[in-house]
């Protein structure tokens, strides 16, 4: 149970272990769990085969909304139409003539190509080039589905926040960006390596500025008003940069890569160059597939892809106060607060409205050379921000509360699906955990707090057990903020071994859990002391029947958030394989679908 593998447990000769053995193979062989009730309504049930019917013959496009948690229902011809209008625009991709299969594998040879030069040279390891490219120090290749490029494809997300509610009414199709989905594409692995560096470089680079999350946001916040000026006047602002990613030319983006780099004192010089040149690969032949035809970006970096969002920190950062040298201006004396997460900058401004806009008709004058223009700004005594609506007191300190968006469905997981209990305890619990975080005033706090009971009420919480809960919720975030770590309950967990066995849940897996533990005396006579831990797993979702329906290109598919890929991508000529448990070694010969596989 504890170490995978293919081969047969050794014979023991033990008769602890035997009895142990027989008791829990009797338990297993005569038991039968409780097969899982459906989640849905005999009505919901229908509904669900209707909606399903309608996805395969290509009449509704389901998606996530790009903010705020709401699902959309869209034609699907005109879903299509909205991304074929722009993966067709000349000005912002280019088409690739190559078929589709021949140019993914042509992009693997260039990748290997390049890596390995990197090796030879000296600036990487052969560890380094074989977990990118599979390719081992004897020449070997690794047959891990890993290693194994899927087909990357583009995918909208549409912005139905950016609607009024007159304009959902009369259906007017919300604008939308488009997100490459480039997961184990044939880049995928090149840029997984560069990640990690490329994160620790530009938190350094934006650091005076840079907010990672919400979490931190509040932290800053309340360490902000400890040192403010009681009374002070100043007000806040926010902005946004418009379109962000397709907006950063892959010149800006090297550029500002190179400035970042030169003040960078943690990496030696092979690490930055290897980075560079990796980059500048990626960011050059980083493509997408839709309806079997490959397009290339001709305008700004791509969105979604796992570098994409450093780069950006970077290069806004660059613009800003490298190229712009905005602490230079002398307006800079009216900002006494400037913090940016991404594309989205908050600030206080201890000028006029006017001066204000008037900066920011600066500001967007001088950027517009380089692509970029800010938008959506909002100044007052009052802004949104993240998920946080943050106000100023009468002291002048920054005070704030949750925020959500209009089409924020606040759906919860419904109690009566078939899962663990404890999950819709942890899901209430977190959510009230979160509620409480995000509001600093008592008052607002608590009206957040019933909204969110009756939001989970809704969805088959029971009101007495939130009511019970709400208190726990509460200490806890005192304990948090006060950074006190909770009691142990078990003294000796720490000299325990601990076991994990993965399940689907079952509501009989007390009368197994009640089985092990008459158990435990002879186990850890065995092993020693040892803590078993069931770990239960979800059954799936509606969501991932249903909603992952993002590929429009023809012949791919989405099914439980994996991709079928072609046949002749499969080494085994098997279609629709969505999982291989085999990792080969370079002389293994194993047989598959009939099919001996290398």
């Amino acid at each position: 149970m504890r170490i995978p593998s293919r081969r047969a447990a050794p014979e023991q000769n033990n008769p602890l272990l035997d009895a142990i053995k027989t008791k829990l193979l009797g338990f297993l062989t005569t038991f039968q769990p409780t097969s899982p009730g459906s989640n849905l309504t005999p009505a919901e049930q229908r509904g669900k085969r209707w909606l399903l019917n309608k996805v395969k013959e290509q009449k509704i496009f389901v998606t996530k909304a790009d903010k705020g948690g709401a699902v959309l229902l869209l034609d699907f011809d005109t879903a299509l139409q909205a991304v074929r209008k722009e993966m067709t625009n000349a000005e912002k991709f280019t088409r690739i003539n190559t078929p589709v299969q021949e140019k993914i594998k042509q992009t693997e040879k260039e990748v290997r190509v390049l890596v390995t030069n990197m090796e030879v040279a000296g600036k990487i390891t052969a560890y380094d080039k074989t977990l990118i490219t599979g390719v081992t120090e004897n020449g070997g290749r690794k047959q891990s589905p890993v290693f194994k490029s899927v087909v990357p494809y583009p995918y909208p997300l549409f912005k139905i926040h950016k609607l009024s509610e007159s304009q959902i009414t009369e259906k007017v199709i919300p604008p939308f960006r488009l997100v490459h989905s480039t997961r184990q594409g044939p880049l995928y692995r090149l840029e997984k390596w560069c990640s990690p560096y490329l994160t620790d470089i530009s938190r350094d680079y934006c650091k005076e500025e840079f907010l990672l999350d919400t979490p931190q946001l509040l932290n800053f916040v309340e360490d902000l008003n400890k040192t403010w000026p009681s009374g002070d006047k100043s007000l806040l602002f926010t902005l946004d940069v418009v379109a962000l990613y397709p907006s950063i030319s892959v010149e800006m983006a090297l550029k500002a890569m190179a400035n970042a780099f030169s003040r960078d004192t943690k990496y030696d010089t092979d690490t930055k160059s290897v980075l560079t040149r990796f980059c500048e690969f990626i960011l050059k032949q980083s493509f997408v597939v839709f309806e079997e035809v490959g397009y290339v970006g001709k305008r700004g970096i791509p969105t979604g892809n796992c570098i994409s969002r450093q780069i950006a920190d970077m290069a806004v950062h660059w613009l800003l106060f490298m190229e712009l040298e905005l602490k230079n201006w002398a307006v800079w004396r009216l900002i006494s607060l400037w913090k940016r997460f991404i594309d989205d900058i908050l600030g206080r401004w201890r000028g006029t409205e006017r001066q204000f806009h008037l900066f920011i008709s600066d500001l967007n004058r001088l950027a517009h050379p380089f692509g970029i223009q800010f938008a959506d700004a909002q100044i007052g005594t009052r802004v949104n921000f993240l998920d946080v609506q943050l106000y100023l007191d009468t002291a002048g300190q920054i005070q704030y509360s949750l925020f959500r968006k209009k089409t924020d469905a606040r759906q919860y997981l419904n109690t009566s699906s078939f899962h663990p209990p404890q999950v819709f305890q942890s899901v209430a619990f977190s959510q009230m955990l979160r509620v409480i975080k995000r509001n600093s005033n008592d008052e607002t706090c608590v009206s957040d707090l019933d909204e969110l009971k009756s939001d989970l009420s809704r969805c088959g919480h029971c009101p007495e057990k939130l009511e019970e809960l709400e208190p726990k919720a509460v200490e806890r975030a005192i304990r948090n903020d006060l950074k006190i770590q909770p009691t142990k309950e078990r003294s000796v967990a720490e000299n325990k071994n601990i076991v994990f066995c993965t399940t689907k849940y079952f509501k009989e897996v007390k009368e197994l859990k009640k089985l092990v533990h008459s158990l435990k005396e002879d186990i850890a006579a065995l092993v020693g002391e040892t803590r078993i831990i069931f770990a239960l797993k979800k059954h799936e979702s509606v969501k991932d029947n249903v909603v992952r329906n993002r590929a429009l290109s023809k012949g791919i598919t989405r099914t439980n958030d994996h991709t079928e890929k072609h046949p002749e991508t499969q080494a085994c000529g098997g279609k629709g394989c969505k999982t291989c448990p085999l990792v080969f070694g370079p002389t293994e010969k194993v047989m598959v679908n009939g099919k001996e596989v290398l």
